[in-house]
């Protein structure tokens, strides 16, 4: 069977209820929907009873195992998906006195009463030994859950603080510090050795734990691969996640393991919100994962109907992950309970219908290593360096990804960066302040002096706190609240955008603080703040030659909303024109871009519910006379369309075609 494009099925069962009816409703259904692997949930959610022993392992695993032969009978292969390694939250139910594991405490002191302790030899020993047991079956891939963190669900947190690692603490500050003085001086201010000691333990502690399933699970199953299931890259800088180092200690010698990212939509939201946080999630994660492992984004509808979310949102989550050019997608789709499958659903159609799609999608995608645009680079140690004035654990949370948001979500080319401290020349680099914050001095300096430079509010602050404003050919700048009584609204006077004179963006709602900045020389002022009164306050965004930049601080609490207006679009657009090559759409809202390095090749999809009349695309060196569009019909059959294209006289290349609502299109140049 010809399956580039891998469905795994993620499925609970319960031996108590699993009959002949649910038996064969699996086997329909896997054989509909062309699922090539089904992933067996083990101890799930309400039938977890959190940590369990290697006798009712082995229990399990045996019924997992029977169940399991008439689907390796079909050819399918059967993967293990453990819910529990520390476990993601407390639900009532204790650690059991038989188990030597220890429980996790939280950085307020609370101790958990079923999370383990992750540095504890105990755990270590039982997650290691029960993951041995899992192998014994021999599955395909053996996934570790995203409970293998330090950082647990709400109200929980951050972990931990118990008397052993306030010991490892203080041996390695040579202090004697009590645990809310030590953590009062991790949380505040940037860098600082508090800080560093708990990011080294906890990243050593991970590595370690990981490296003994490795190396239990391939002594029992040498061909069984390890999966990583990961959240939210900002949660997993908190505990100094080294992603491609722990994914090689997963890894045998001839098994490289498995990512499973986030896809952030449990349930349907707006598709203009997905398209923002697919960025944030998806691709923030397979940019730190890198290129050497498969990754398979999770699609989950949580709680499990129609209610939770639509088909037809489920196709557009299945279709975009081309986005990251995922390897397939791990499916939770129903009921954690073992209710097997509910064919009312009719899951099995929508995947039937899209599998072609996605197989063509897969076959000839595009990935991030090999996109070209805006580079976007982004620091796995990005909490290490976070400042924090305020002493909270939110504080410490960094976000990489404004740019790569905004951009994107604007038909913007992007090409989001791992930095390891690789050469960047010759290039467009957007910059967020927090990771030029992981930077020295002299490595800013080759950044800016070596590329053209997009910066954010955040970015000028840290210039000005390394004494090195003069980047931007700059004196001094100045903070100015949000909501402080003073900018009102940002002007691009003398402009026409939208076809609106003087357009206007609000400074005064959601968004962040406005970063006042006086400049020595002479720079484009492409807008100005203004307070209530339409008293002008100073400049908001300039350009020169070597930058742009756009002072406005990211939100806590709204981020860059603001920011998302076909105002910003047209002056950011209209400059990248002028000044830059960087390729782009244009007049398609709530459309994005990725195009490959050699620009013969792009991806296009809508993230709304509106059909968008024409494609239309800036690309600077190139003579494109007609394209081989490829997409997915109202039928859901391939279909391939060769068209003409025109070239107006603003240097902006026309194709006549209808780009439908939560379309993905693959369009490749003739010439």
């Amino acid at each position: 069977m010809n399956n580039p494009y891998r469905y795994t099925l993620r499925l609970a069962i319960d031996s108590n209820v699993y009959d002949a009816d649910k038996k064969q409703r699996l086997i329909d259904f896997v054989k509909k929907a062309h699922v090539s692997d089904v992933a067996f949930f083990i101890n799930q959610e309400e039938l977890s009873d959190a940590h369990i022993t290697l006798e009712k392992a082995k229990e399990l695993i045996t019924n997992v195992d029977e169940i399991s032969q008439p689907l390796k009978e079909l050819g399918i292969t059967v993967s293990l998906n453990p819910w529990t390694t520390m476990n993601h939250s407390d639900r009532g139910i204790h650690i059991k006195p038989e188990l030597d594991i220890k429980p996790m405490v939280n950085y307020q002191g609370v101790k958990s009463i079923s999370m383990a302790c992750p540095g504890y030899k105990g755990w270590t020993d039982y997650i290691s030994d029960i993951y041995a047991i899992w192998a014994s079956i021999h599955p395909n891939e053996l996934w570790l859950e995203d409970d293998f963190r330090h950082y647990k669900n709400a109200p929980f947190a951050l972990g931990c603080f118990c008397e052993d690692h306030m010991k490892q603490y203080n041996e390695i500050l040579e202090t004697d510090l009590s645990r809310e003085d030590f953590v009062a001086k991790m949380f505040t201010g940037g860098e600082n050795k508090y800080r560093n000691a708990y990011l080294q333990v906890a990243r050593a502690e991970i590595l370690h734990v990981a490296h003994m399933i490795e190396q239990k699970v391939h002594a029992v199953s040498p061909t069984t691969r390890l999966g990583l299931m990961s959240s939210w890259p900002e949660v997993h800088a908190l505990e100094g996640r080294d992603w491609q180092k722990l994914l090689d200690e997963l890894s045998g010698e001839d098994t490289p393991a498995v990512s499973r990212p986030h896809l952030p939509a449990y349930n349907e939201v707006s598709p203009q919100q997905y398209a923002r946080d697919f960025e944030k999630y998806t691709v923030a994660t397979r940019t730190e994962i890198g290129d050497k492992h498969k990754i398979y984004p999770e699609m989950e509808s949580f709680l499990y109907s129609q209610y939770a979310k639509s088909n037809k949102f489920t196709q557009f989550q299945l279709d975009t992950t081309s986005f990251v050019h995922a390897d397939g997608v791990l499916l939770n789709m129903f009921s954690m309970m073992g209710d097997g499958i509910n064919t009312t659903y009719r899951y099995d159609s929508l995947l039937n219908d899209d599998k072609a799609y996605l197989d063509f999608l897969y076959e000839n995608g595009i990935a991030i290593e090999h996109r070209s645009g805006v580079i976007v680079p982004m620091n796995q140690d990005v909490a290490k360096t976070k400042i924090d004035n305020e002493g909270t654990l939110e504080g410490l949370m960094a976000s990489q990804t404004q740019w790569l948001e905004l951009l994107s979500t604007l038909g913007i080319a992007t090409k989001p960066l791992n930095y390891i401290g690789q050469e960047i020349k010759n290039k467009c680099v957007a910059i967020t302040g927090n990771f030029l914050n992981t930077l020295s001095d002299e490595q800013i300096r080759q950044m800016f002096t070596r590329n053209f430079v997009l910066l954010d509010g955040d970015a000028v602050i840290i210039l000005n706190n390394r004494h090195l404003l003069n980047l931007i050919n700059a004196t001094d700048i100045e903070v100015i609240k949000n909501r402080s009584g003073h900018q009102s609204f940002e002007q691009f006077d003398g402009e026409t955008i939208s076809g609106i004179n003087n357009p206007r963006l609000t400074m005064l709602t959601h968004t962040g603080d406005y970063v006042k900045v006086d400049y020595k020389s002479q720079v484009t002022v492409h807008s100005s703040a203004y307070d209530r009164l339409e008293n002008k306050l100073g400049p908001v965004t300039v350009s020169d030659d070597k930058f742009y930049v756009l002072p406005m601080t990211d939100s806590p609490k709204y981020g860059w909303q603001a920011q998302y207006t076909d105002i910003r679009e047209g002056d950011l657009k209209q400059f990248f024109e002028e000044q830059l090559s960087v390729p782009h759409l244009v007049n398609m809202y709530n459309c994005k871009m990725i195009i490959d390095e050699n620009q013969s090749e792009m991806i296009i999809s809508n993230w709304s519910i509106d059909d968008v009349d024409g494609i239309n695309f800036f690309l600077k060196d190139r003579n494109v006379k007609q394209v081989s569009v490829t997409y997915r019909d109202t039928d859901n059959s391939v279909q391939n369309q060769v068209l003409d294209v025109t070239l107006d006289s603003k240097g902006i290349y026309h194709v006549d075609f209808t780009v439908k609502e939560l379309a993905v299109l693959h369009i490749k140049f003739l010439g």
